[in-house]
């Protein structure tokens, strides 16, 4: 059985033993939300391949496709999406250099950039979207409406704690 010795040694907390055992059949919440995100994350790349971008991408370009104008600005999506400037330039390269989307200055503000997501990019959208629909239903099959909304809620109320 593996445990979490740091959190013992360090003394900085003092949980109950047995609620960060550790072993196959019993994984604290946080590394059970940790497994299922990469677990998601590497279906849905894979369900991606044929597109030429990676489910981080996806996601990018659904949030500009569902914004009506399919236009927001590079820190709007840095905010909605909690990552660094950097990160966030780096994505916005790799879909422009795939022609999903185009970037612009402000034209009353030149310090401003803005994206938008072009035909090809609502494309991908369309086109992949019912795919992400199934992952979603595959990781929530064997749950009935009624829990899945439930579920939804805990994990709202997980979040909310933590941010």
């Amino acid at each position: 059985m593996i445990r979490l010795i740091y959190l013992e040694r360090r003394g900085s907390m003092k949980p109950e033993k047995e609620a960060f055992r550790m072993n196959k059949d019993h994984l604290p919440c946080g590394e059970l939300m940790k497994r299922i995100h990469e677990a998601m994350d590497a279906h849905a790349n894979s369900q991606m391949q044929k597109t030429g971008i990676t489910f981080t991408q996806f996601k990018w370009l659904v949030a500009l496709y569902e914004t009506g104008g399919g236009t927001a600005s590079l820190k709007e999506l840095e905010r909605f999406f909690r990552v660094a400037q950097s990160t966030a330039a780096g994505i916005v390269s790799r879909l422009e250099k795939k022609h999903f989307l185009e970037s612009f200055t402000d034209p009353q503000d030149k310090r401003i950039k803005h994206v938008r997501i072009t035909e090809e990019g609502c494309a991908v959208c369309e086109s992949t979207y019912e795919t992400m629909v199934e992952s979603e239903r595959r990781m929530l099959a064997g749950l009935t409406a009624e829990e899945q909304e439930q579920f939804r809620r805990y994990l709202q109320r997980v979040y909310d704690n933590i941010k």
